[in-house]
């Protein structure tokens, strides 16, 4: 069993080569990331800090202010609008129909990047981000996988649905030391495969996967029971949906090592992972984000441990402000002593579980089979996929005017579900929440 440690450990990681290039080359290029870095641990390590403080109430009057100066969205609030409370809470469908709104003028002629997701309540979305953004990611991540006793550079397992849009280049691959492994249709003889490489495989490695994927390892290693002792893995991260406790006991028994789960998104990053020392709870990235936790009916800020609406502002995101962005997900906040540091962490977080699916033939397909590929067609405000038999499926469609891609998109998804797949679709001006405050992106009602 895997025995919990009751800090964050850094000292005594291993340096592999791949670590040593990537920090002596940032080095080169004036430490930019490896500032990022230090910042970020100094703050995370105790929330209430004398620099944390300080260092957090800068990095917020600073991207209100950028915001006010430079982004039309922003500019009617006025310069006097310093505090937070000033900002209106924003959601996807918001920004989308006002998008080039919210892009600062002061980065219109600089390098930036999209960022494109399906968006975690069926709303297809893209956000730009500009370079400082992107290294201010690069720290976070290494920042939370050291959390978990993983040097960057060290070998890890991916597994997600990899397409033509996301795929790594063989030279990247083996650069950042990946092993990309799809979960579409990911069956028995490609688990048993993937097993077969950790366990003969030499060298410590990790897993980043989708939750569902695990669910899926975990169910056949009680079919298949398999000798893992040897496998050499340091730790397992869940990402994109809720990680079920059964699955992450079992893992950790036969696994031996850490198995967290990890709340990131597209259009932000890295917002809070569970760390072997906080238990269950998500250690809050509040280094890069201001975090509030929301009522689900009003913008009123709600007591430590009330689940509500989580509510991000990006402190570094100047190419495309994110002040108050609701993010669709539901979380309950709640502050943390441990030897004297304090920590504010996320005690839940709800509403990031998909139903799994099947093909016509009954074989499970992942749910980011689709809304990894729901991204392209942009004009939609929602979506919602559901399989109501064996062989029957429906898309339920918000468009923002009209939808002429009906016939691509029921073609396209006919090949991940079979070609006498009956899939019809339905146009509607809003898809209903549950009573949990989400909306469902991926249903099966032949569960239910």
């Amino acid at each position: 069993m895997f025995n919990r440690v009751h800090n964050i450990e850094f000292s005594n990681k291993p340096t592999t080569w791949r670590s040593s290039f990537f920090w002596l080359l940032d080095q080169f290029k004036g430490s930019k990331i490896r500032k990022h870095y230090d910042a970020i641990k100094r703050i995370n390590l105790n929330h209430e800090s004398d620099y944390a403080t300080q260092q957090r109430t800068t990095y917020l009057n600073q991207i209100l202010h950028h915001a006010v100066k430079t982004v039309p969205y922003y500019k009617f609030l006025g310069i006097t609008a310093t505090s937070l409370q000033h900002f209106p809470v924003v959601n996807k469908n918001l920004i989308k129909k006002n998008s080039k709104s919210f892009l600062s003028e002061s980065y219109v002629n600089k390098k930036t990047f999209n960022a494109s997701t399906s968006g975690s309540t069926g709303t297809p979305f893209t956000v730009v981000h500009d370079e400082n953004k992107k290294k201010r990611h690069k720290a976070d991540v290494h920042f939370f996988w050291e959390t978990v006793g993983h040097t960057w550079g060290q070998g890890f397992y991916y597994f997600r649905i990899w397409n033509k849009q996301n795929r790594k280049s063989k030279f990247i691959q083996k650069i950042q030391n990946i092993s990309p492994i799809d979960v579409f249709k990911l069956n028995d003889s490609k688990i048993k495969e993937f097993l077969n490489r950790i366990i003969f495989g030499n060298a410590p490695k990790s897993i980043l996967s989708y939750a569902s994927a695990l669910d899926g390892i975990v169910k056949y290693l009680k079919r298949h029971p398999t000798d893992l002792s040897n496998a050499k893995v340091i730790s397992i991260i869940a990402m994109s949906e809720s990680l079920d406790n059964p699955t992450k006991n079992y893992l950790e028994v036969h696994f031996g090592c850490p198995v967290v789960s990890r709340y990131a998104n597209t259009e932000n990053g890295m917002l809070a992972q569970q760390t072997p020392f906080l238990e269950n709870n998500f250690l809050l990235n509040l280094a890069s984000y201001h975090i509030e936790i929301l009522d689900t009916n009003a913008d009123i800020p709600l007591e430590d441990g009330k689940t509500g609406r989580i509510v991000v502002t990006d402190f570094f995101n100047r190419a495309m402000p994110l002040i108050r962005y609701d993010t669709g997900d539901l979380g309950a906040m709640k502050k943390i002593e441990i030897n004297g540091n304090i920590h504010y962490v996320l005690s839940t977080v709800e509403g990031r579980k998909m139903d799994a699916i099947f093909n016509t033939k009954g074989e499970p397909i992942s749910p980011f089979t689709l809304t990894n590929n729901m991204w392209k067609y942009n004009r939609l405000n929602q979506y919602q996929f559901i399989q109501k038999g064996k062989n029957n499926y429906e898309f339920i469609l918000n468009v923002q005017t009209s939808f002429t891609r009906e016939k691509e998109l029921i073609n396209e998804f006919k090949g991940y579900l079979g070609s006498n797949a009956n899939l019809a679709v339905t146009y509607v001006d809003e898809i209903p929440l549950l009573s949990s405050g989400k909306r469902k992106k991926v249903l099966n009602l032949t569960e239910k």
